[in-house]
């Protein structure tokens, strides 16, 4: 077997998985290169699983071909002999390229299912949404000098010095404000938190906010001295970044059931959908 030949048998081994997981199968083991006894001989099976229904228990064989050209008739004939062999099992046969006519109606005679599967291409996605383009703005609050407005009347009460304010702001995570400070309504914020709600909405230098208390104390480690506000200074810088998605990166495989035509989108994270389909998260259990 090529290289080739058997990467392709692990890649539709992978794509049953999720379509058994999706169907509700999850539990099931999905296998690579088994080997089955038949009536006349052993035979080498692609991809098999079984699983069991109340008392029955259903056995299913893949036969897969990574073919340049269409698979023809012979082929579809010469695995239906195989499952003849081995009796009470279902088969499907899987192709890249697809089937000849002719290899669709031994389908139609024999009951085999005719599945393309493959991974996706370009034109695949024709009418529908391939690119996705993001963009992101980052504000920045940048260059913030605080202006701590005292209350110079409770200072010389109190014979603070009020110089002592100047180290306040250089640890905004260890500095507090506290309003109504020793109530029941008692508020504290860090400087830092303050300084994040800063309004930042549109660009600019030399922005100001004031921030007034009527009852509130400025905290610094052992420090406490009452204030009437805080003036920020303080600028707004943006920066952009755009993201793209491309639907093709997000696809794994497109499986088409030859005769019904019915095809199914599987992408890397596992959710399986109709093109314009409802799409089903599952869990698949190695």
């Amino acid at each position: 077997m090529s290289k080739q030949g058997e990467e392709y048998e692990c890649f539709v081994q992978d794509v049953y998985r999720v379509l058994n997981a999706n169907d509700g199968l999850s539990d099931v083991v999905v296998q690579h290169n088994v080997k089955l006894k038949g009536i006349s001989r052993e035979h080498q099976i692609d991809v098999y699983w079984q699983f069991s229904y109340g008392t029955v228990t259903y056995r299913v064989a893949v036969e897969c071909k990574d073919y340049k050209n269409p698979v023809t008739a012979e082929k579809i004939e010469a695995f239906r002999s195989t499952l003849l062999d081995i009796g009470n099992i279902q088969g499907i046969f899987a192709s890249r390229n697809g089937f000849q006519s002719g290899a669709q109606q031994v389908e139609k005679a024999y009951g085999i299912q005719l599945m393309q599967i493959r991974e996706p291409l370009a034109s695949d996605w024709n009418g529908y949404i391939k690119d996705i383009y993001i963009n992101y703005v980052f504000r920045s609050i940048l260059n913030v000098h605080p202006i701590i407005l005292v209350d110079l009347d409770w200072v010389e009460k109190n014979k603070i010095d009020k110089d002592k304010v100047s180290g306040f702001c250089s640890e905004p995570k260890e500095t507090f404000v506290v309003i109504n400070k020793g109530t029941l309504s008692e508020c504290k914020t860090s400087f830092a938190e303050l300084i994040n709600k800063l309004p930042c909405d549109k660009e600019g230098k030399n922005k100001i906010l004031v921030e007034k208390y009527d009852d509130a104390y400025l905290e610094y480690k052992d420090i406490s001295m009452k204030i009437k506000g805080i003036k920020f200074e303080y600028d707004v810088q943006f920066s952009y970044e755009q993201q793209h998605i491309d639907a093709m990166d997000m696809a794994k495989a497109v499986v088409n059931n030859v005769i019904t035509g019915k095809s199914l989108l599987i992408n890397i994270r596992n959710m399986v959908s109709d093109f314009g389909g409802k799409k089903t998260e599952i869990e698949v259990r190695e």
